[in-house]
């Protein structure tokens, strides 16, 4: 009998010690003393506090919805005039859901304009140099991405009271599709009626024709304003594997810690032990290199991916992985757009 006491005395005494320890456990068990090499003392990270080799950073914009609401909250559009059409999400709070702000950049890389949106209800889509705002009630467009006016223009209404006769319905919709600039088609349902409209754009004018359905009417990709978009970046969109202009030159090893790759789904996460530190990257901005730093990283290369490199940030020791987006959007005229992460957007071009 004493010998079992004993035993389980033992094992309290153990017990205790484990969780002792685990308590004191700070997730750091080595550290770096050394400095990072005098070479790449020089890289900057990647901010408005840019100066290095003669570029320029400049923050686009800063999105504040919750990356659940709003997965890629800033995109990038092609649009008239070789400028590039900068879409915002503008949420802060329930008042300015769905808000948006538009930023232009034109061919130089530089950035000459921008335009608040509230929502109230309309559904607002780049049309070439067109923005074109459309609910059930009414409908509008600007002229913002051609010549910057940020009147709103009226859209013309047609057959609103739907009294028009099919067969000359029908031909008119026939015209406006065949030789319109551009249409639109979208669908609406209200107190069980269905209706559709067909926005068309003649001459710069933007018109809109009504049509009533028996039965719901799916809205098409092949009629969908989605058609005119040339979206060309966005924000949000982590990825792990440097791509082929980024060079990873070196990691400066800092803190040896404990930190997670979470799951998803209520999974406690997969535990790892490595080394933090700060990694220099390099790429090729307007035919320059573009040299910068990024603080808190972590490298891993497994048998798995082919010893590929992966890189994340950890911002505490015993904290899981932040993803990264490492891919730059490289325009043929010289600039760069950055988003390395879902809510900021920078703007690197060199120096004049």
């Amino acid at each position: 009998m004493k010998k079992i006491l004993y035993l389980l005395l033992i094992g309290c005494v153990a017990l205790a010690a484990f969780w002792y320890v685990k308590s004191k456990d700070t997730g750091i068990y080595e550290r770096n003393e050394e400095a990072e090499p005098a070479a790449y003392a020089m890289y900057p990270p990647i901010d408005t506090a840019y100066q290095l080799d003669g570029f320029s950073v400049t923050q686009v914009c800063v999105a504040e919805v919750n990356p659940s609401a709003s997965p890629n909250p800033i995109r990038v559009y092609q649009s008239v005039n070789e400028q590039l059409i900068i879409d915002c999400d503008a949420q802060r709070d329930e008042d300015t859901k769905g808000d948006t702000r538009y930023y232009k950049i034109d061919k130089e890389g530089q950035l000459v304009d921008s335009l608040y949106v509230s929502y109230n209800g309309y559904w607002t889509v780049l049309v070439d140099g067109f923005l074109l705002s459309t609910k059930e009630e009414d409908a509008h467009f600007r002229t913002w991405p051609l010549n910057g006016d940020t009147t709103r223009q009226p859209v013309q209404v047609h057959n609103a009271d739907f009294a028009m006769p099919a067969a000359e319905l029908e031909a008119a919709l026939q015209e406006a599709k065949e030789n319109s600039q551009y249409y639109v088609v979208r669908t609406y349902v209200q107190e069980g009626t269905f209706s559709s409209a067909c926005y068309y754009c003649i001459d710069d004018r933007w018109h809109v024709l009504w049509k009533r359905h028996r039965e719901y009417q799916s809205e098409t990709d092949a009629e969908s304003a989605v058609r005119y978009e040339q979206e060309l970046y966005r924000s949000g969109e982590p990825e792990p594997y440097l791509p082929a202009d980024v060079t990873l030159e070196h990691v400066h090893p800092q803190e040896k810690i404990k930190y997670f790759h979470i799951i998803g789904g209520g999974a406690g996460g997969t535990a790892v032990v490595g080394w933090r530190g700060t990694g220099f990257f390099k790429t090729t901005i307007a035919d320059s290199s573009f040299r910068f730093r990024m603080p808190h990283l972590v490298v891993e290369k497994e048998r798995h991916d082919s010893y590929q490199t992966r890189v994340y940030q950890v911002l505490e020791p015993r904290s899981g992985v932040q993803h990264l987006n490492m891919h730059f959007y490289q325009s043929p005229l010289g600039f760069a757009l950055y988003a390395p992460d879902g809510k900021h957007l920078y703007l690197i071009r060199r120096k004049t």
